[in-house]
Formats: C-alpha cells, sequence, structure tokens
C-alpha cells in the first residue's frame, strides 16, 4: 500500500497487518469490504471502532462515541451479559456484541480498539489488539504494574501504533491553559502543588444476588474488582493517577521520590485497598530559564549565592484521596512565586500573587568606615501578616469549560490520530509509563512505610 492509500484509508492500517504476517489477499479482501462503510459529511473515511469492556466506563466511552462523526462504531464485548446488553443498546444495531474479545478481533478486524476494562487486564487485551494491528487507547492506569507499562510501551514502540492513555485532563481546555500558562512562567517558579480527590462513599457497586447465593464472592469481585489488589491499584491508581499525570505535565518531569501513608480506617468492609491515602512527592527540577547571575557577584540579598541558584530546585506536592469526605472534592492548586492556579475539570481560577510590602535595604555607615545592610522602615508603620485564609487572594481570572466534555474531546483526537496515522498522541504510551510508575510507587511506599525513589522510566 503506497503513502497516499495509507492516507485515504488511514482507518484500515493493512500496511500494519502485512508487517504482521497478515496475507497480501486476505488484507486486499478485508479493506475491500471495510472501504462499504459510510463515508462522514465532511468526506473523510470514518474510523472502524470497537471498544472491550463495557461497564461503567466502558459504556461512557461508547455513549460518547456515537456522537462523534469520524467513529464507525462496529463491535463492543464485555464477558458479563449484563453489561453487554446494556451498552448495546447505547452502542446501535450496527455494533455486534461479542462475549470474547479475542473473537471480536479475529472477525471484525477493526482499526482502533478502546479498552476499559478492569486494571489488571489492560496490559494482555492492549497487547492482544496492538498484535491484532490495531490502533489502541487503553483507559488509565495504562497497566498494574510498572513492569507491564514498561513492556507494553516496547510493545507500541515496536507496533508503531497509535496509542492514547485515557487521561482525559490532556484534552482539556482548562489544563491546557494551565500548561501554558506554568510552562511560559506566568506563575513564576513553581514552589509547590496541593491535589486531592475527596468524596464521601464506599465506592461498592452492587450485587445482584444473595450474599449467601453460590456465585456471590464471583460476582463481587467481578463487579468490585477496584476493591482487591490482583485486579486493582485503588485509589491511586483509579483516581490519583488523574492527577498526578497533570503534575508531570505541568512541571515536565516526573517526581524523584515519594513518602505516602494510607489505610483501611473507615470502611472496613474487606476491601483490600486503602480508603484513604496521603502522599508526598518531591520533584527535583532545573531553574528557571533565563539569564544566569555573575558567579564573581557579591552574595544576594537572602544570603544564598549566584552558584546556589544553578542548582536544581525542589517542588514539594502534596496528594490525598479519601472517601469518608467530599470536601473540596476533585481539584489541584498550582502555586508559584506570581500567582496561583486552582485547577478543576470544569472552571479555572488563576490568583495574582500579592507580594510582600518591601520594606527596601540601605548601605549603613558604622564608626570604622564600613558599611552595614539595614532595613529601612517608615515610621509609624506597622507590617503585618494576617492568618486569614483568602487575604491573599484578589479577584481571580476565571478559564471555563462549562459545557466541555473532556471524555469526548480525548477520543475526537484520539480517533484524529489514528486518521492522520500520527503517533503522537496528547497521552502516549511513555507518558502512560510515566503515570504508572508515579502512581504504583506511591502504594508501594505506604505498604513498605519508607520513602521510595521512582523508578526512571
Amino acid at each position: 500500500m503506497n503513502t497516499s492509500d495509507r492516507h485515504h484509508a488511514a482507518s484500515l492500517k493493512p500496511n500494519r497487518r502485512e508487517l504482521l504476517g497478515l496475507s497480501a489477499a486476505a488484507a486486499g479482501a478485508w479493506a475491500s469490504t471495510a472501504l462499504k462503510s459510510a463515508v462522514a459529511a465532511d468526506g473523510v473515511e470514518p474510523v472502524r471502532t470497537a471498544v472491550i469492556g463495557t461497564g461503567g466506563r466502558g459504556s461512557d466511552l461508547i455513549r460518547s462515541l456515537t456522537t462523534i462523526e469520524g467513529c464507525d462504531l462496529v463491535a463492543i464485548a464485555d464477558d458479563y451479559p449484563p453489561h453487554l446488553e446494556k451498552a448495546a443498546k447505547f452502542a446501535g444495531p450496527q455494533a455486534k456484541p461479542y462475549s470474547d474479545y479475542h473473537k471480536l478481533l479475529n472477525e471484525v478486524k477493526p482499526a482502533a480498539v478502546i479498552i476499559a476494562v478492569p486494571l489488571y487486564l489492560h496490559y494482555q487485551v492492549a497487547s492482544d489488539a496492538l498484535q491484532a494491528g490495531c490502533d489502541v487507547f487503553c483507559e488509565k492506569t495504562m497497566c498494574h504494574t510498572v513492569d507491564e507499562a514498561r513492556k507494553l510501551a516496547e510493545e507500541v514502540d515496536s507496533a508503531k501504533a497509535v496509542f492514547q492513555v485515557g487521561l482525559q485532563r490532556r484534552a482539556n481546555p482548562i489544563y491546557q491553559q494551565a500548561a501554558a500558562m506554568v510552562q511560559s512562567g506566568v506563575l513564576g517558579q513553581v514552589t509547590a502543588v496541593k491535589a486531592q480527590w475527596h468524596r464521601n462513599n464506599n465506592w461498592r457497586r452492587p450485587v445482584p444476588v444473595p450474599k449467601g447465593h453460590a456465585d456471590w464472592t464471583k460476582l463481587e469481585r467481578k463487579l468490585n474488582w477496584r476493591l482487591y489488589r490482583d485486579y486493582s491499584g485503588g485509589l491511586m491508581t483509579e483516581l490519583g493517577s488523574h492527577q498526578l499525570d497533570v503534575v508531570n505535565w505541568l512541571l515536565g518531569d516526573i517526581p524523584k521520590r515519594v513518602i505516602a501513608s494510607g489505610g483501611v480506617d473507615y470502611w472496613r468492609d474487606g476491601r483490600e485497598v486503602f480508603d484513604n491515602v496521603f502522599c508526598l512527592y518531591e520533584y527535583e527540577l532545573p531553574p528557571l530559564a533565563g539569564p544566569r547571575p555573575d558567579p564573581n557577584a557579591a552574595a544576594l540579598p537572602n544570603g544564598g549565592t549566584s552558584e546556589t541558584s544553578l542548582k536544581p530546585y525542589t517542588v514539594r506536592v502534596t496528594y490525598s484521596s479519601l472517601c469518608n469526605n467530599a470536601y473540596e472534592g476533585a481539584a489541584e492548586l498550582v502555586m508559584g512565586t506570581k500567582g496561583t492556579l486552582y485547577l478543576t475539570s470544569n472552571k479555572g481560577l488563576f490568583y495574582r500573587e500579592k507580594l510582600a510590602d518591601d520594606v527596601g535595604w540601605s548601605a549603613k555607615k558604622t564608626a570604622d568606615g564600613g558599611s552595614v545592610d539595614a532595613s529601612v522602615v517608615t515610621s509609624g508603620k506597622t507590617l503585618k501578616l494576617s492568618n486569614s485564609p483568602w487575604a491573599h487572594r484578589g479577584e481571580p481570572l476565571e478559564i471555563d469549560n462549562l459545557l466541555g466534555d473532556d471524555t469526548r474531546d480525548e477520543l475526537v483526537s484520539f480517533l484524529d490520530h489514528v486518521r492522520r496515522d500520527d503517533v503522537q498522541t496528547i497521552c502516549d504510551a511513555r507518558e502512560g509509563l510515566r503515570d504508572t510508575a508515579t502512581v504504583l510507587t506511591a502504594n508501594r511506599a505506604i505498604d513498605e512505610q519508607t520513602s521510595l525513589a521512582i523508578p526512571r522510566v
């Protein structure tokens, strides 16, 4: 297939299938059938898309996909019949349902696969989809272990596939604006970040049979997989992954180390994952870009030297997640020397920093003719630091996305990259690997009750 043909039928990807061993004849017959699908109003061939995993999140993705003109939703798969039946109503009659995703991959041969299965299955399903020649959208967190994530990133590179992790804040205009503001220096030097995801519920799904039923344990673990370590990374992978990805993105690096604490202290109902977590991450960043101080210059007023100003500086990031108090919900607070960003999915607020009064410095002569630095304070002036939490807030600049839908936006972006065969997605496998290492190391730090280095992945 030449370059023009590949771009004409970008959603088919037969060139990759040939590399994977599909015969030319079979590829040609399959492509001929697939090209008969309806062409979107803008004349661009829709991407033949399948969804594997049709639970709560999978159904959300299906509903969004049905609103995207450039998507041809051809199949869905789930091994739990009630989820599959419900999702089929959202997907429409053209989407063929499968109880076995392997059969879907073999028979339908979609161009793109959306994966929304439990975390412990992410690696295997994504790897199988790549082997079938598909481009892949995989829900966060990318994998259940760092080793799986590292291996999957290598497979994505080898397949030259379009791959995107479902960290939807990357598609949200508020967070995109925040990233531009941080990276352009509007906040000055970022000095600290506070993030949290606080809720007040038990995180359990109902089981459709009585507790004494023979299938209760099997169904309970299937439906409440998030609560068990064999299947889930708990609050850090299901919630913290979103917000730590934001921090990695804004700061342009992953943390160097983490210390964390957590436990099952409220919902003592047999769950194995923590119902509360508190983390302190340390990022070591290079000094801000700009003219470097003269190494021969005099000591700085604060007692530092120009040499120390060239060294990396530390940004400390606190993260907490609760299941028994919803105060402040989910948000990130990015604090810099010139201003602060308060970020949520629907609204962002930027507060300019009110700098302290400059009391001035003057060279005061001593008896022996020397001089000392002295503060010059106007007579009668009182300098007072207010303890009020609102004292240093002026009127904020607002960034609104009240009618936005970042889940839909991330899918639009993914399908556009598939159509253009562009592997540089908004959150590729390498970013997914970094996010996986960031959140899973915090879980280890809680278990081992120690500070741990983040793997340099």
